[in-house]
């Protein structure tokens, strides 16, 4: 139930008679402000052929009576109208102590059915600070659609194929038993993680050797023993990590051509040899394990487990999308030793494709197929995105780093090339920005990041270390879930085309615009309410209210079209916008009104309003996946 709209029916109503009497055939642009001079409500009459005076008589001979609306009034061309308080904080007390936390839905927020994809991180390492976003933004998004009493289904894509995963592969299967061993005593997506930068570091000198070694220009010969050098030291860094693994890594690996056989391997592999997919599983399960683990910390739960082996190469559609490529497009493919390419550069300049599938500036060609006959990750993207088109869903929602741009237009490229527009018009590639730490340079080939599970365990200590002085017990409960909240807040409350800076001092922020600001919020008023034992259900509204109780009210009154206008918009960063703002509002009235303490009937309708605020933050706790936490 929304509160607000019963008064903007009849604000409704009031727009539509005065553009009627004034012969205006469309309804005026309406909006929702409390800008100084204006109304809770604002029609804006400016681009019709009508002055002030005649709006002015215009709204005096067509206003009636009005139940939920009051001072209706004209200011220059806005016709303004505001909410008749009393009436609206009826509704909005009525429907938040009748539905508690599920305040907030309306029918209206209903949009259908959504399979959303996200982290989908590769699957060669632990979950880094940036993958942190596209967990957080993911979940939050089937969060928030759920609320609103959507179908969702979440979706994670495997990325098993390509050279990365063999060179974990090819580490795992050197030196096995160690690497088991290891595994069970660390989180397995490190000693993974570890594996796979010290193998592609050893892939890397020994390319560069080979390079040197036919290179005939010195400056070019100087280039290369400058990159060199930065690997041997990539080498050492990662050796004070596991000396002895690294060690025996190099030793095993260092006089072999690591990156053929990694592309040897990765052909067996997507041709699906047994032996070759028992090795590259086990690897790609230890590093799951870990990966799910780090989730779970976030409080993310993942539906599906998507492999793209399974969908988009053993069964033969990632061939099969190379093959209808060719056969329609004949003048786009070109071979280059051997390997498939096509003009996408071309194809979308002849087709005047630009605007129409709103592409980026640049297009390069995309290549299809290797000269050995394995595919490219774009080509089973491509894959992958039509078999999530088919699963029924109304929408699929790819939650993608904004790094992926490119890639992610050539996906929508191909599918436009492969005519698949139906598939094409159902996905939504959901681009957002990276998180930077200030001082760190992130490269995870070079076993260089910082991890998720780092960042969790550090707010939680950080956490604990802010509530030193009180109980120690209860600073130990919280902990966690005030650093869970801290770090999905601040992931969330940015836009995701804004980039992340993640500073601890903002993070942990207990004054404002942070998880444990609105976690404090809650646990005050959970406090009162718990020492209340119980409201009564007889509220009356004060003939006389704070300054504060009416924006309280009319805070929570907008709480339903917030939701239902971030559902519609994809952005769960309203929600985090709302609750902060709410919570500054609410923290200024605890300091000034008693509740425990009040008379009655003002006790109770005070009481109502802290629950009406309890309600809200709880509903806003369950759509970013932010602990409700009990005392702090």
């Amino acid at each position: 139930m929304d509160p607000l709209k019963p008064a903007h029916e009849e604000f409704l109503r009031l727009v539509a008679g005065v553009a009627r009497e004034l012969g205006i055939r469309e309804l005026p642009e309406i909006e929702r402000t409390r800008h100084q001079g204006f109304g809770f409500f604002t029609a804006r009459f400016h681009k019709y052929r009508v002055g002030q005076r005649q709006l002015e008589e215009t709204v005096r001979r067509v206003q009636g009576s009005y139940e939920y609306l009051s001072g209706v009034s004209v200011s220059g061309l806005y016709l303004n109208a505001d909410l008749n308080v009393r009436r609206v904080a009826e509704l909005t007390l009525s429907a938040a102590l009748r539905l508690g936390s599920r305040y907030g839905y309306t029918d209206e927020c209903r949009a259908g059915s959504f399979l959303i994809e996200h982290t989908s991180a590769n699957p060669v390492h632990p979950l880094h600070v940036g993958h942190g976003r596209n967990a957080a933004l993911g979940d939050s998004l089937a969060r928030l659609l759920r609320f609103c009493g959507n179908r969702v289904e979440t979706h994670f894509y495997v990325n098993d194929c390509g050279a990365q995963v063999m060179y974990a592969a090819l580490g795992y299967s050197a030196l096995k038993a160690g690497i088991e061993e290891r595994a069970r005593r660390q989180k397995p997506d490190a000693v993974i993680g570890l594996v796979y930068s010290a193998v592609n570091a050893i892939a890397e000198i020994n390319k560069l050797k080979k390079e040197l070694e036919r290179e005939q220009d010195d400056e070019r010969k100087r280039e290369i023993i400058r990159e060199i050098d930065e690997w041997v030291s990539v080498l050492r860094r990662l050796m004070d990590a596991d000396r002895d693994l690294v060690g025996k890594l190099v030793e095993t690996l260092g006089r072999r051509d690591v990156a053929s056989e990694a592309a040897e391997l990765n052909k067996r592999y997507e041709a699906g040899d047994p032996e070759v997919r028992k090795v590259v599983r086990e690897v790609v399960e230890l590093v799951l394990a870990g990966q799910r683990a780090t989730l779970a910390k976030l409080g993310v739960e993942i539906d599906h487990w998507d492999y793209e082996s399974e969908i988009a190469v053993w069964s033969g559609e990632a061939s099969r999308v190379v093959s209808e490529l060719c056969r329609r497009w004949p003048q786009y493919i070109e071979r280059r030793d051997g390997a498939v390419v096509f003009r996408a550069d071309r194809f979308v300049e002849d087709l005047g494709l630009r605007e129409a599938l709103d592409l980026p500036k640049f297009i390069p060609p995309v290549t299809l197929m290797r000269s050995d006959g394995t595919t490219l990750y774009v080509t089973r993207d491509v894959a992958y995105a039509l078999w999530q088109a088919r699963r029924g869903f109304d929408r699929v929602i790819r939650v993608i780093s904004s790094e992926q741009t490119h890639e992610q237009a050539h996906v929508k490229i191909l599918l436009h090339a492969l005519g698949c527009a139906e598939e094409t018009r159902k996905i939504v590639h959901y681009t957002y920005e990276m998180v930077s730490l200030p001082g760190v340079k992130m490269s995870a080939r070079r076993g260089q990041y910082v991890t998720l599970d780092s960042i969790i365990e550090d707010a939680s200590s950080r956490s604990a270390e802010l509530a030193r002085g009180r109980d120690s017990k209860i600073a130990e409960e919280a902990a966690e879930g005030v650093g869970v909240g801290s770090v999905r807040y601040a992931f969330l409350s940015a836009s995701p085309r804004k980039p992340v800076e993640f500073r601890w001092e903002v993070v942990l922020d207990i004054r404002q615009n942070s998880g444990p600001f609105l976690q404090y919020t809650y646990v005050r008023a959970r406090s009162i309410l718990e020492k209340a034992a119980g409201i009564d259900g007889n509220i009356v509204i004060p003939d006389e209210m704070l300054q504060e109780e009416r924006e309280i009210l009319m805070k929570v009154a907008e709480w339903p079209s917030v939701v239902r206008r971030a559902a519609a918009s994809l952005r769960p960063d309203y929600i985090a916008e709302f609750l902060n703002g709410l919570s500054l509002l609410f923290n200024s009235y605890y300091e000034k009104a008693p509740v425990l303490k009040a008379e009655e009937p003002v006790r109770s309708f005070r009481l109502a309003l802290v629950y009406a605020v309890k309600s809200v933050l709880e509903a806003g706790f369950y759509i970013l996946g932010i602990p409700a936490v009990a005392r702090m």
